[in-house]
């Protein structure tokens, strides 16, 4: 089973670095790239590098400076800005949970032969499993209550991705709603789970605002 999550996990990589290294908008799509443009990324020894944490800096509501240590190991959620179009469900924040943290030496191969893009990059990313909001549940400010939220299913291309720390605002926390339980139909048994989860997620959980 664990072959349906990494499956396209390289192809989907170079997409997202090449994206980055050419300055292409982020708007949560990986765009992608043809075999040829990926043939010009060059992964310097073949290696990616796995870090255990990620430390984001952020400003706290009373305009304090604060830090976030995101552990993958301990379910790491976090927050992003929304690229949202659908202006009648729209919402600020998309929402992940980072499975890995990595970062990579790489060079591009300009076609037009510019010596410059053969000088290796760093390029740090981490690896995410997107959660999806539940539009059926009145929530926010007005209604009184809070977001429910739960794993996009590993069936739809873009349940998994790979994103910017930079572009990460700071860590969630996430509440499960116990009352609807677990469920393993989002994802068949895999290894980004964590053990204690026997094979199986939290039918939804609730953003703590």
């Amino acid at each position: 089973m664990l072959i349906l999550n990494i499956q396209d996990f390289l192809p989907r990589l170079q997409d997202h670095i090449l994206a980055r290294l050419l300055g292409c908008d982020y708007d949560g799509d990986e765009s992608p790239f043809s075999s040829a443009e990926h043939s010009r990324l060059t992964f310097i020894n073949d290696r990616i590098y796995r870090h255990k944490v990620i430390r984001i800096n952020y400003t706290t509501y009373d305009l304090r400076r604060d830090q976030d240590s995101l552990d993958p190991r301990t379910h790491a959620d976090v927050m992003v800005l929304s690229c949202e179009d659908d202006e009648a469900n729209s919402h600020p924040y998309w929402y992940a949970r980072v499975i890995g943290a990595f970062h990579a030496l790489v060079y591009y191969r300009d076609p037009a032969g510019n010596p410059s893009s053969y000088d290796p990059v760093q390029v740090d990313f981490a690896w995410v499993r997107w959660f999806g909001r539940d539009l059926t549940h009145r929530s926010g400010w007005k209604a009184k209550r809070l977001h429910r939220l739960g794993f996009i299913s590993s069936e739809d291309p873009g349940a998994f991705g790979f994103i910017d720390p930079q572009n990460i605002i700071r860590g969630i926390h996430l509440i499960p709603a116990f009352a609807f339980g677990h469920t393993s139909e989002y994802l068949p048994p895999s290894m980004i789970r964590h053990p204690s989860d026997n094979n199986e997620d939290w039918t939804y959980f609730y953003l703590n605002m």
